[in-house]
């Protein structure tokens, strides 16, 4: 009996001694992302301070300046629907792993680091594969940031057609929208936005994809003959999605959807001035 006390014991022991380096580890790697998300000052010394000789020497970067390249552990995103980064939670996975969940300038990232004796050894970021919609909803932010800001951008969009057969010209025809809104308990209220219908035009770039052109339907009475212009038999397909209210709050409400689930927000709702809030649900 007392040999399986002594056992026990120890075990508690190596428990709570695990338990406790656990911690350690959480808050390393917790103030690392904040220096990696631009909420803290980065310097050489906090670097060499926090990371391991094998990850400064893989992310010395000499092509361009001499430096580290510490965005790497980022999602290598320029800009994004917000401006600010945070991160969202850090998860133990075993044998020195945590997976690092965060938002990039609103883009959602998630990175894995190991962490040994102190400092990180090893890292692994699952960058989201792009696409021309990505591009598209990046351009429409653009778009979004010429109107009255609100603490958040989320477009949206009706396709009446694409064409993908050429990757330096990928056509999308469609109801483009923006919104921008604020945050008031678990509702998004608009403060701006517009519909910009027409087709895009996107590329394959070096970092994944861009808008490089977009063909916009004319306002007044220039809208029926620009439509048909740059719609062609596509116009009756688009025309029928343009005038179905029902279509665009769906499509609205699943773009809000989406981006509540990706930044971890408890929306339930939108709402439009002077209009009852709808359900996103």
């Amino acid at each position: 009996m007392k040999n399986i006390l002594i056992s026990l014991s120890a075990i508690l022991l190596l428990l709570s001694c695990s338990q406790s380096q656990e911690k350690k580890d959480v808050a390393l790697v917790g103030d690392f992302y904040e220096h990696v998300l631009g909420n803290k000052p980065m310097t050489d010394k906090y670097l060499q301070k926090t990371l391991s000789e094998d990850v400064l020497k893989s992310i010395w970067e000499t092509e361009y300046e001499d430096t580290y390249s510490f965005w790497v552990f980022r999602t290598g995103l320029q800009d994004g629907p917000s401006s600010e980064s945070s991160v969202e939670s850090i998860e133990p996975m075993g044998d020195g792993w945590y997976r690092v969940t965060y938002s990039d300038l609103g883009n959602p990232g998630v990175t894995e680091v190991q962490v040994a004796n102190g400092r990180i050894v090893a890292y692994k970021t699952q960058k989201k594969e792009d696409d021309a919609m990505a591009a598209i909803g990046r351009y429409m932010t653009e778009i979004g940031a010429g109107y009255t800001p609100g603490e958040y951008c989320i477009p949206y969009c009706l396709i009446a057609g694409t064409e993908e057969e050429n990757p330096e010209d990928i056509r999308v025809w469609g109801d483009f929208h923006v919104e921008n809104y604020n945050h008031a308990g678990d509702t998004l209220k608009s403060v701006s936005g517009g519909s910009h219908p027409g087709c895009m035009h996107v590329k394959k770039a070096d970092d994944g994809f861009e808008v490089f052109q977009f063909d916009a339907v004319g306002d007044g009475s220039d809208f029926i003959p620009t439509a048909k212009a740059i719609f062609g038999d596509r116009f009756d397909a688009f025309m029928a999605l343009y005038s179905n209210d029902d279509a665009k709050k769906a499509a609205r409400a699943k773009s809000i959807l989406d981006y509540a689930k990706a930044h971890g927000l408890a929306i339930s709702c939108y709402q439009d001035f002077g209009w009852p809030a709808v359900s996103i649900k």
